[in-house]
């Protein structure tokens, strides 16, 4: 097989795990076993009355959630005026719901101006630690009544690959701008605005149940077998590269290396994911499996594997 003929099939992979992505960009919610969840709280004078309201609608969603460096990442930013410390919790900074739970309850009303502009520039800056191969939700829980417009950072927000922006205010609707919270989102339907904390706290939970529900296992049962099906991440994709080491490709083998594992550095690999297998041939009677599909669950031993295999040499046996 020459350069040419093997471009062109990892062109194909890539475009394809390309389509995979963008087929998975378009529903109101991410749906994602894997998810970073950014949240950006409020709690200046102006929901200084409903703070604790803003709190409780946080860990209540959070019951949603399955906090964990491998599953639900969160990080969160809690703000009001310029003159009053924000707090910036990063990445990971909860193992597990109970602790997230703990460390939000933690959490006191401080009074001051609001500028969620200011926030949304610091969630930006976290945005840019995040783990970008899944996707991302932030959400924003305040009035929408910023002292300083927050339209041009919610903007660069909206703009970042793979992210969804919400908004939620539990309050009263009268008393929120409801422009600011357009402004912040980008999208009508992103913003969860009702009166009273408990039909927010139920509409977006039950997004975050929705977009889950392929994550969750099923199980079925008959009279004589109970049956349960794994969950599906919408992302699995089995990726067999075939590679010529014949002695027509020497030194251009090391070439076809490199472009495979410049494909694997792309892809998320896992057994709910993308596994991948080598297969090398030259002569009749050297095709070889080099590894199957089961045999790595980790993209570096993917990628040192490939770079490990030599080329025996050989004439074309492209059929066997």
């Amino acid at each position: 097989m020459g350069p040419t003929q093997l471009q062109l099939c990892i062109l194909v992979a890539i475009l394809a795990a390309i389509s995979l992505v963008y087929s998975q960009t378009t529903p109101l919610f991410p749906v994602a076993c894997e998810l970073n969840v950014l949240i950006v709280l409020d709690r200046s004078d102006s929901v200084k009355g409903g703070f604790n309201k803003s709190r409780k609608f946080v860990t209540d969603v959070s019951e949603e959630l399955q906090i964990g460096p491998d599953k639900h990442r969160v990080a969160m930013v809690v703000y009001s005026g310029n003159s009053y410390r924000r707090e910036i919790l990063p990445w990971n900074f909860a193992k597990t719901n109970e602790e997230f739970v703990r460390i939000t309850n933690g959490l006191r009303a401080i009074g001051g101006t609001t500028n969620t502009k200011k926030a949304l520039e610091v969630a930006l800056e976290l945005m840019q630690q995040r783990n970008r191969s899944i996707a991302t939700l932030v959400l924003v829980v305040t009035d929408g009544r910023s002292a300083v417009d927050p339209k041009e950072p919610a903007q660069h927000l909206q703009r970042e690959l793979n992210t969804w922006v919400f908004a939620a205010a539990t309050g009263e609707p009268e008393k929120v701008d409801r422009r600011e919270l357009l402004d912040i989102t980008g999208n009508i339907n992103h913003i969860v605005m009702h009166s009273g904390r408990e039909l927010a706290t139920d509409i977006t939970r039950r997004l975050l149940r929705e977009a889950q529900e392929r994550c969750r296992p099923t199980t079925t049962t008959t009279t004589t077998t109970t049956t349960t099906t794994p969950p599906i991440t919408g992302c699995e994709i089995d990726l067999v590269l075939v590679i010529d080491f014949s002695t027509t490709t020497d030194p251009i083998y090391q070439m076809y290396k490199n472009m495979a594992t410049r494909l694997v550095e792309a892809l998320k690999i896992g057994p709910r994911f993308t596994q991948v297998a080598v297969v090398t041939f030259a002569t009749v009677g050297r095709t070889r499996v080099k590894f199957n599909l089961r045999k790595y669950e980790k993209k570096e031993d993917i990628i040192n594997a490939i770079n490990g295999l030599k080329s025996t040499g050989g004439t074309t046996a492209l059929g066997k």
